[in-house]
């Protein structure tokens, strides 16, 4: 063992467990990797699957339950894959690689994800032709094509969405490292001085990589999925799928650049680690010879003062010299014979893993750590109410963009846009308040069980701004969209089936409308919307307005898209503030709950405690959280298009205020739920002090009994 002792206070360190102060350069290019690895994954997995929930909607006729649906895979998977990428990469000692190796699982995903777009250009709907769309949506008396007729094979639209879900399931493997192996390699790249801030740097900027994937995507959307578009065709067009698939190209290659980058310094980090290993041991020789030399010289002088410890002095001398020698002969056999390092590595894990705890003891252990946990008041009452948010901010976040989209008339790119801006400026500010008010109040397990009640208990009223909404238009009483009623209806009639007018208008039999076609328009004289502008017997389009409408007066005005409510512009600013100040306030919490969750175990316990912890959320929050709030969307829905020819139902207008009120109680039922689950953290640590805060009570409690003893002894 390489050590040095300290003559004046005898204190033994051991040189070889000592980190460098100064950070090399080759660690902090490589932290710049993976740091934009993080961002990658963050952007797309977390920013742009979630911005383009309302295209593949309305491009491949899923509802909002198959689109939630593809969001869980996502957690389904992770929860398997995290442990054991975590677990086998550990042990390999090859962090950097493992990384790589998913950097390119993730551009494979990536991939996978575009290819629908590729496979609906061969085999699905065609691109939009300016005759053929004019001829189907305008009245045309001699009409002899309908949607069915042009359609190749709109079913196999409806079937890709499991090529979504296999790219979800490919990103999963592909994340796998940067939140397990990642967070530990920044450790063995910093001294432990600076390891916090570069860990919370890493946790930032994967945060900051979600809001910047809403704001990228947004930029896409606004492209139209073919590139080249028919002129008359704009985003507040029905038929308009943005470019989604363009960030997963992107996607892809940036991925691929990353991986191959790391790779590259795999090789060189490892080569200088094996030269800077070698320094290092002939440096701590050198100080040891060094601080040998220094000894035998002090033994000298004592020889020289006193004769009687001359003989011991000269054979201690003797033995020191001695063991230089050793030393010295076996770096030279290490110089002259680099196999031992092979064959002692090889011992070294020959011997770990023989010695490794049998496999019953090992679930014993397990066991009663996972029973020590569920009985822990502190740490169940934090981790339901982690819980709890996973669910509430997975779903919200995913279909916040849809409920703007439809509540207040804004297209998918202007949506994801104010989601972006939303979750990058919360995270930005509302980690590190967070952060600052741990560090500022130095606040123990209970203060940040209290904060965090209080937080969420604030924030649970916000929710209820949801409850501001836009009134849905109203629909033309001749020539209404087809309703199908559900559990939420005010009717008095339910319609079990999807079903045309019952009373044909004129200018339907007149212009033979397709009921298939979707292409929503205004009537601003009446302020009515009517499915599409064939049933009020429209025959031109100039410059997305619609004129000479045979059911109409002469001159009315009929706007593409739905009607719009003037007083919708006043509950959207505030719509906005409100999801800012909820989502900004779930930041606030994130420090504080992590120190809450540490302070409630035993220090031996709590990287356990996190994984158990961590697998939970995922489980019984990420997994049902989009899928939860998919299902209770679609059952708000008020027509259902079938626009797949009788094959596929897609949702195309829903009740707002059933939406608004829908989102609203669920927000503030779980937010309150999870501000109770934090009170009964608080409550146990009143009841039970942490081991943190006893000390510093005994601390307290020493001090005056000192200072009264002084006090007496004064006196």
């Amino acid at each position: 063992m390489n050590q040095s002792e300290d003559d004046d206070d005898g204190i033994i360190v051991d040189s070889s467990t000592i980190k460098p102060d100064s950070v090399s350069l080759s660690a902090k290019i490589i932290f710049i990797l993976i740091c934009a690895c993080n961002m990658i994954q963050n952007a797309i997995v977390g920013g742009s699957n979630n911005a383009i929930m309302t295209t593949l909607e309305s491009g491949f006729y899923m509802t909002s339950t198959e689109t939630g649906l593809f969001q869980s895979v996502y957690e389904l998977i992770a929860i398997f894959t995290y442990p054991l990428v975590g677990y086998f990469g550990d042990r390999s000692g090859r962090k950097i690689r493992w990384i790589a190796v998913s950097m390119g699982i993730l551009a494979g995903g990536f991939l996978v994800m575009s290819f629908p777009h590729l496979l609906e250009s061969k085999r699905g709907k065609p691109p939009l032709e300016p005759h053929i769309a004019d001829h189907l949506t305008l009245c045309n008396p001699n009409r002899k094509i309908n949607v069915c007729s042009i359609s190749n094979n709109l079913r196999f639209l409806s079937h890709l969405k499991y090529v979504f879900y296999l790219s979800n399931i490919i990103n999963a493997f592909g994340s796998a490292a940067l939140p397990t192996l990642a967070v530990t390699l920044i450790e063995d790249l910093f001294p432990p001085e600076k390891t916090p801030i570069a860990q919370g740097a890493y946790y930032a900027i994967g945060g900051i990589g979600i809001g910047l994937g809403f704001l990228a995507t947004s930029q896409f959307l606004k492209v139209y999925t073919y590139i080249k578009k028919p002129l008359w065709l704009t985003p507040v067009y029905s038929e308009w799928v943005g470019a989604w698939w363009l960030v997963y190209a992107l996607g892809t290659c940036i991925s691929l650049i990353l991986c191959l980058s790391l790779c590259i310094f795999d090789i060189g980090h490892r080569r200088r680690k094996s030269a800077t290993s070698k320094k290092e041991l002939q440096s701590t020789l050198n100080q040891t010879y060094q601080l040998l030399t220094a000894s035998t010289i002090n033994q000298n002088d004592s020889i020289q003062n006193n004769r009687c410890i001359s003989s011991r002095t000269s054979s201690s001398t003797t033995n020191l010299s001695s063991s230089i020698n050793v030393i010295t002969n076996e770096l030279n056999d290490k110089q002259q014979s680099p196999s031992i390092d092979i064959i002692e590595e090889k011992c070294l894990t020959t011997t770990t893993t023989t010695t490794l705890i049998n496999f019953q003891d090992f679930f014993y252990d397990i066991f009663s750590l996972t029973k020590h946990l569920l009985l822990n008041l502190r740490f169940m009452g934090i981790t339901c109410c982690a819980i709890i948010e996973a669910l509430l901010i997975k779903g919200y976040l995913a279909f916040l963009s849809k409920h703007i989209e439809y509540q207040f008339r804004t297209t998918s790119s202007h949506s994801s846009v104010y989601i972006g801006i939303i979750s990058l400026f919360s995270v930005i500010f509302g980690t590190p308040l967070g952060a600052y008010c741990v560090k500022r109040y130095n606040m123990n397990g209970r203060q940040c069980a209290k904060f965090c009640c209080i937080i969420l208990a604030l924030s649970s009223v916000i929710f209820l701004g949801l409850l501001l909404h836009c009134r849905e238009p109203t629909i033309g009483t001749t020539h209404s969209m087809p309703v199908i009623s559900t559990a939420f209806d005010d009717d008095s009639f339910d319609e079990l089936a999807l079903e045309s007018d019952r009373v044909e208008s004129p200018c339907k039999r007149e212009c033979k409308c397709d009921m298939n076609i979707y292409q929503p328009v205004c009537d601003v004289a009446n302020r009515e919307t009517y499915q599409n502008p064939c049933l009020l017997g429209c025959k031109r389009i100039l410059k997305g307005k619609y004129a000479d409408c045979l059911c109409l007066p002469n001159n009315s005005t009929v706007n593409v898209g739905r009607c719009k409510e003037r007083k919708c512009t006043i509950n959207f600013r505030i719509t906005l503030c409100g999801a800012f100040i909820v989502v900004f306030m779930s930041c606030c919490v994130i420090v504080p709950a992590l120190k809450c969750v540490l302070h409630s175990v035993q220090l031996t316990h709590r990287a356990f405690s996190l994984g158990f912890k961590s697998t939970m959320t995922k489980t019984f929050g990420y997994l049902p959280g989009t899928i939860l709030f998919g299902a209770i969307i679609d059952r708000t829905c008020k027509t259902w298009i079938r626009e797949t020819c009788g094959l596929k139902d897609q949702c195309k207008h829903y009740n707002n205020k059933r939406m608004a009120i829908s989102l609203a109680l669920l927000g503030c039922g779980f937010r309150s739920l999870s501000a109770l689950f934090c009170a009964i953290s608080w409550y146990a640590y009143i009841k039970k002090p942490d081991i943190e805060e006893r000390k510093k009570s005994n601390e307290q409690h020493s001090e005056i009994i000192a200072v009264d003893i002084r006090h007496r002894v004064d006196i």
